[in-house]
């Protein structure tokens, strides 16, 4: 003990680099923890939407119409509390959202859940990740042939 108080004394940048080091490693790993069973990989997110899971996009219309999921509703995370209603009828299909890196829909997960939406679940790296696995995307507002009717 007496060793590393006098490292600590006579290296106190080091030192405290190394201390600097721990809290940030324990910080992500405390921030993984929480975002556990919140998020999806890519292929687990194929996997959900086979299942019926309804994927919901909350970036902008402008970047909904460049590049989306396949029957992907557009809620931007501005609109989500209008939304909620029409929402917590997918509950019950499950509800997989996603924005361009992951990290805002991880948010909005949490949003849902704190309103008795546990079902939600966000794409792990957004749609970089999605198209990353050269996962289909489409471009638009066209509807398909199913729902225009």
């Amino acid at each position: 003990m007496d060793s590393i108080l006098q490292y600590a004394a006579s290296h106190p940048f080091l030192f405290g680099g190394l201390l600097l080091m721990i809290v940030v490693v324990f910080a992500y790993e405390m921030r993984l923890a929480g975002r556990k069973g919140a998020d999806v990989t890519p292929v687990e997110a194929v996997a959900l939407i086979n299942a019926g899971a309804q994927p919901v996009d909350i970036r902008s219309a402008t970047q909904f119409e460049k590049a989306h999921l396949l029957d992907a509703k557009n809620v931007p995370l501005a609109d989500l509390e209008q939304h909620l209603p029409a929402l917590e009828k997918l509950k019950e299909r499950g509800i997989l959202l996603y924005c361009d890196n992951g990290s805002t829909s991880v948010g909005a997960v949490r949003k849902l859940a704190e309103r008795g939406i546990t079902t939600a679940r966000s794409l792990r790296g957004g749609l970089n990740a999605w198209q990353g696995e050269n996962l289909p995307v489409f471009a638009g507002r066209k509807q398909r042939k199913k729902d225009a009717s």
